[in-house]
């Protein structure tokens, strides 16, 4: 054993030794032969503190029972943890088997299957026992019922562990209840959990990161005993049971296995009722174990907030996969389809829609993916400050009629000879999907793109991870639209306490701070602040209709616009040819300017839309347990009355139901009450309104599902097996980017050949000498040479390719070539290529610009 008083180990000198709270600091005696114990536990547990006191934990090696048919041990061993000896692993057997059959071949065999044994690795592994004979002995004494120490040895033949190591031993390995709860917490929360040792001094108490992460494991593989698909199948259950109005649908296969899950809160129900008018939808988002699109239908609150209605996880991307959550939405929402939805160019996505969606429902393309194709498609052209690039931004986004906008574009394909281009044909064919001047008369919030669901896709990271399963995935979803809410509730606060700041005299910025809420008063108050850039030119005021020209001035950069505001002179109801006000539900700057030069102190009441108002949802924002909540007869107000009275009616019905004489009671109590109720509404209206709850519908897709269904299998989803690279893509959300994107946001590095930091390197720095000597040789090859690399460079769908790696590429052409001629027709005749060269010298500046396009 290790003394003391050695000199040489400093780990015994040290100021304090920590201890762990948790266990006495008192000092336990050496075990004798002879000493006696009240059960096995308290034997058990004396010898492990004597031997975290000394330096050493134990392990059982045995325990018997003496007498049959009896729980109670009458012998137990327990020894130092570093007694016996190494187990061999696989691999070590392996090599033992392969090397004494070298060992026993003849001379001339065939040693083929013993050089074998190279082959096999062995796992990088340690042990800590050496065989040290130190333990205790324990035995049952018939007359006093005690187990007493019948044998005791405290030889070790290694050194024990310094007090100031001690806390890496197994037996003071222990994590305290609080710190697993927080471990826990920290999970569910999306947090590092290995931030949680640092926090309570884990060195010290006797855990670290890796015991929080074994602890959460266990926790996790306790919750899926019963199976992941199955939890989630019951947690959804358990919420509609709590609350009725509680929506879930799941699809399974023929083999009982889940294949896709719907789900709606009720409070995203109720949203629908006032946001609903305007849905974005997509599929990019796909952060789970099992790699299942997350599809959440999202909308705009009246703080310009993304807001949820509802979600899903599929197992595939196919049409029959749309059709069946769309139809459940649809259900889920009470069969009121929205006014307009934006999605992206799925071909599947579109099919469904206009099988499921009503003609009402106005489906838009998203526009951002539409432009991100054309530096794609047309790298030729559309570049940075090209002229088409600037006429194709004028001809999409500042054109107001449909006459215009067609004119122009084909304008454009005969200024830039692309009237042949399929994708341009096909993408004009489609025009009324995603140009904004087919879909300014329908209301869209005043998006264009999907982003707003990409916003959530990024809102959504905060939460889940790559790792995470179903049953995590549905219960952080709820902590999500947790915070979703606490965000409304605290705009809710910002706009309806505080004042906004507007000068005394500007009356119509101070009415729009009355009605409007925060985010949308700055909306407003940034147009306003922008009418200058517009003048009346003409006046037209006939007895029913005012008519006014506006057009920019000359001071203002840009394109120059020029617009017609109609309004009516007795209630100014009116448009404008830009149409922001029904794409957006924001009256435009045009007609901001003629209420200035009308004078109006007041927005009117017709361009004040609901759902942008401060108060568009006080029906619902606080539901009482003891009262309903509502203006009169408002129907939103109907709705939480229902909600409310649904889930006090299932609370007192599962309380009643186990007993017999309050399950009657109940029914007579229910009966009284519904006669009363009756009475009641039949003297205020003669007529008796009777509402049926949504999901007292029946559910196609959950009749036919089994009792317990399987965990879905690994998604494979369409297009994001490879990334643009031809490289797999990891289980992240991250947007897969395509060629262009990867090749202008390039990392820039330090050249070596010219020291500046560019995207090229020294194999393609232009100031190469090597490559000075390629572009040379290219620019002296025949006319015929030059066509065959033009055709050779086409094959490669590159954008934004450095000209010194087209040269690199035309050389390497040319040695090919020579080596093929050299090969055909014998040597390679320079004379010959020498006198061709002379006769198209005078072409060959417009040969490598062919070369190089």
């Amino acid at each position: 054993m290790a003394s003391l008083n050695d000199s040489n180990n400093l780990d015994y000198v040290e100021d304090e030794v920590p201890q762990t709270p948790t266990r006495p600091s008192t000092l336990y005696a050496i075990p004798y032969v002879g000493m006696e114990f009240e059960s096995l536990e308290k034997a058990q547990s004396y010898y492990e503190e004597y031997g975290r006191q000394q330096g050493f934990w134990i392990r059982m090696r045995d325990k018997r029972r003496g007498i049959p048919r009896c729980n109670e041990f009458t012998m137990a061993i327990w020894t130092c943890s570093r007694a016996g000896k190494p187990r061999c692993s696989k691999e070590e057997m392996q090599m033992k088997e392969l090397e004494s059959y070298r060992n026993f071949m003849a001379p001339g065999e065939d040693v083929g299957n013993a050089n074998s044994a190279q082959s096999v690795k062995s796992r990088n592994c340690s042990s800590i026992m050496i065989g040290c004979k130190a333990h205790m002995r324990v035995k049952l004494e018939r007359h006093t019922l005690k187990l007493k120490v019948v044998a005791f040895s405290d030889d070790h033949n290694h050194e024990v562990i310094t007090p100031k190591k001690r806390m890496n031993m197994r037996s003071n390995r222990r994590m305290p209840d609080v710190v697993k709860k927080i471990a826990e917490d920290f999970q569910t929360q999306n947090l590092r959990v290995s931030k949680v040792p640092a926090i309570f001094c884990g060195d010290q108490i006797g855990f670290d990161s890796r015991d929080c992460y074994n602890h959460l494991a266990k926790v996790r593989q306790k919750n899926l005993d019963t199976g992941d698909a199955q939890f989630v199948l019951n947690y959804f259950r358990q919420k509609q049971l709590h609350n009725p109005q509680f929506f879930y649908a799941v699809q399974c296969d023929e083999e009982g296995r889940a294949t896709n899950f719907f789900w709606v809160d009720p409070r995203s129900r109720m949203a629908y009722d006032y946001f609903g008018d305007v849905v974005v939808f997509d599929t990019t988002y796909r952060t789970n174990k099992y790699n299942m699109p997350f599809a959440p239908f999202t909308g705009v609150n009246h703080h310009f907030q993304s807001i949820q209605f509802g979600c899903a996880l599929l197992q595939d991307e196919t049409e029959d996969t749309f059709i069946w959550l769309f139809d459940t939405w649809l259900q889920a929402m009470g069969g009121r389809a929205p006014v307009s939805i934006l999605t992206d160019q799925d071909l599947a996505m579109r099919g469904a829609i206009a099988k499921v969606f009503p003609s009402t429902t106005r489906h838009r393309l998203c526009l951002w993916h539409i432009k991100k194709k054309f530096g794609e498609k047309l790298s030729h052209v559309y570049f940075s400050a090209s002229d088409f690039k600037k006429k194709m931004k004028a001809c999409v986004h500042w054109t107001y009629s449909k006459d215009v906008f067609d004119e122009e574009w084909k304008t454009m394909m005969c200024e830039f000879h692309l009237e042949g281009n399929k994708w341009l044909q096909n993408l004009f064919e489609m025009r009324e999907m995603w140009a904004p001047v087919y879909n300014r008369d329908t209301f869209y919030a005043g998006m264009n793109t999907t982003g707003r669901a990409e916003g959530i896709n990024s809102f959504f990271d905060d939460f889940v991870t790559s790792t995470t399963n179903l049953r995590e995935f549905v219960q952080r979803y709820d902590e999500a639209l947790k915070k979703i809410v606490r965000n409304e509730e605290k705009e809710d606060f910002e706009s309806e306490h505080k004042v906004r700041i507007v000068a005394e005299g500007d009356w119509m910025l101070n009415h729009a701070a009355d009605v409007y809420t925060r985010a949308l008063f700055n909306k407003f108050k940034f147009d306003w602040a922008s009418i200058w850039q517009f003048k009346i030119e003409k006046e037209e005021r006939n007895p029913d209709l005012w008519c006014f020209h506006l057009k920019t001035r000359d001071k203002v950069k840009g394109y120059k616009q020029q617009f017609v505001v109609q309004l009516n002179p007795e209630t100014y109801v009116g448009t404008c040819e830009c149409k922001k006000w029904e794409f957006s539900g924001m009256i435009c700057m045009h007609i901001m300017k003629v209420f200035d030069h009308l004078d109006l102190e007041e927005i009117p009441e017709h361009f004040i839309l609901g759902r942008w108002r401060k108060k568009a949802k006080v029906s619902f924002r606080v539901m009482d347990q003891l009262h309903s909540t509502g203006d009169g007869d408002n129907e939103h107000a109907e709705v939480l009355r229902l909600n409310h009275l649904c889930k006090e009616m299932t609370q007192l019905a599962c309380r009643s139901a186990p007993h017999e004489d309050a399950y009657l009671l109940c029914v007579e109590g229910v009966k009284e009450l519904s006669q009363k109720v009756d009475a009641l509404i039949t003297s205020k209206s003669g007529v008796t309104k009777v509402v049926a709850n949504v999901n007292d519908q029946p559910e196609p897709s959950n009749a036919d599902m089994p009792q317990i269904i399987l965990d879905p299998l690994l998604s494979q989803t369409k297009g994001r097996k490879r990334d643009a690279r031809g490289k797999e893509v990891t289980n992240s959300s991250t947007r897969i980017k395509s060629g262009l994107e990867l090749a202008t946001n390039k990392r820039k590095r330090n050249c070596r050949c010219c020291g500046k930091l560019v995207a090229h390197d020294t194999r393609t720095c232009p100031q190469n000498p090597k490559n000075l000597q390629k572009t040379k040789k290219v620019m002296e090859l025949p006319m015929m040479t030059q066509m065959r690399m033009k055709t050779t460079v086409l094959k490669f769908k590159t954008t934004r390719t450095s000209l010194w790696v087209i040269v690199n590429m035309c050389h390497d052409y040319l040695c090919c070539k020579l080596h093929e001629d050299r090969g055909e027709s014998g040597d390679y005749d320079e004379a010959s290529a020498a006198s061709a060269d002379k006769e198209e010298a005078n072409t060959k500046n417009q040969g490598l610009s062919v070369a190089v396009q």
